[in-house]
């Protein structure tokens, strides 16, 4: 994966981390969990700088529509 894929990848989670919490879409539905976890695979670093901003949106947006 490039750089700029990977780059595209990490803004698309932080697009969906920001629907989930004006909750237009729901944790379950939006897909981010395969999201980072092809960011995990294709940029470790990249994924530790999102992971505690994915873990405390989870915690405090995990509401169902």
């Amino acid at each position: 994966m490039t750089a700029r894929e990977i780059m595209k990848l990490e803004a698309t989670i932080r697009m969906k981390m920001e629907e989930i919490k004006k909750q237009r879409v729901s944790l379950k539905d939006s897909g981010i969990g395969g999201l980072m976890n092809s960011l995990k695979k294709a940029d470790e670093a990249a994924y530790e700088k999102i992971l505690p901003d994915y873990k405390k949106m989870a915690a405090d947006y995990n509401l169902f529509k």
